[in-house]
């Protein structure tokens, strides 16, 4: 099975698993910023010149059906690339399942998708991430996400996460 299959199928089953009445719980779609700083070089001859910072535009859609879990899919855009992509734009389908309300923490799982990849490979193997974020209500129905990110290549991985690779994000959302 693909790697694009297996992620899609996770996602499917994700969102199969918590099938509830759409009335029940509150939606919220919103667009932000994820910005991303290496501190070390990144020195690769074949790969020609990686970027040691940049950011990311996101849109991403929440529902929290009730109680302290809520359910994001987002897809992050780069305009020229992350990860192994040279000069072309990227696109990251990801989901989370988090917890909490004010404060939360969680974990995701994403692909990375470019014409780019020096492998000539289309889609990216699976990340997967670890999130911690504070979400404030600024106006009736009108939140702001600040969250701070680690993504690693195995889910294994992400309780050894160094500081050097956490990212930082923030958003919008509309709750309707």
């Amino acid at each position: 099975m693909s790697r694009f299959l297996r992620t899609a199928s996770l996602a499917l089953l994700t969102v199969s698993l918590t099938a509830v009445p759409a009335l029940a719980g509150e939606h919220r779609i919103g667009f932000g910023y994820h910005y991303f700083e290496t501190l070390d070089d990144i020195e690769i001859d074949d790969l020609g010149a990686i970027e040691d910072s940049g950011n990311s535009i996101v849109v991403s859609y929440q529902y929290l059906p009730g109680g302290l879990l809520r359910f994001e899919a987002d897809i992050e855009y780069w305009e020229d690339g992350f990860g192994g992509v040279t000069g072309e734009e990227a696109y990251a389908p990801q989901i989370y399942l988090l917890a909490g309300r004010g404060f939360y923490g969680g974990v995701g799982v994403g692909m990375t998708q470019s014409d780019g990849f020096f492998s000539g490979d289309d889609w990216s193997d699976p990340w997967y991430a670890a999130r911690v974020g504070v979400d404030l209500l600024l106006l009736p129905r009108i939140h702001l996400d600040i969250n701070a990110n680690y993504r690693a290549d195995a889910f294994n991985d992400l309780d050894q996460a160094e500081s050097d690779a956490i990212t930082l994000g923030a958003s919008v959302r509309f709750g309707f």
